[in-house]
């Protein structure tokens, strides 16, 4: 039996090499799981910013060696996004003016590391 309230039966996974020409694809995936939850279009602009922000600030501007994988799950109204790659040798750096621009499009976030790996989070939820 399927509920009613989820978009499709389960997240959508992807993972590319951990390298800046892939964010396209990244932020690809973002607009499909956006227009699949229902959000318009200004919210999937939104979307696509913050995890193009969020994405950039795990892997940075030099290749890893490393894939770098994402989780996308939509329901109705909101999507959640979850980003993992290897950890890097530095901290995690987010320039000013990416946590600005995150937090003017991002409901929630996070970016963080453990266990080994960079991660963060992203919440985004169509406007009422």
């Amino acid at each position: 039996m399927s509920n009613s309230n989820r978009v499709d039966d389960g997240s959508v996974s992807l993972t590319v090499p951990a390298r800046p020409e892939y964010l396209r694809l990244v932020r690809l995936a973002a607009a499909d799981a956006g227009a699949r939850a229902g959000l318009s279009i200004e919210d999937i602009d939104d979307l696509r910013i913050a995890v193009d922000e969020l994405t950039y600030a795990l892997i940075g501007e030099d290749a890893l060696d490393s894939a770098l994988t994402l989780r996308y799950v939509g329901t109705p109204g909101l999507v959640e996004i979850e980003g993992a790659c290897g950890a890097r040798d530095e901290p995690i750096d987010v320039s000013q003016l990416s946590k600005s621009i995150i937090g003017a499009v991002a409901d929630e976030h996070e970016i963080f590391e453990r266990d080994g790996m960079r991660r963060f989070r992203l919440v985004k939820r169509g406007r009422t």
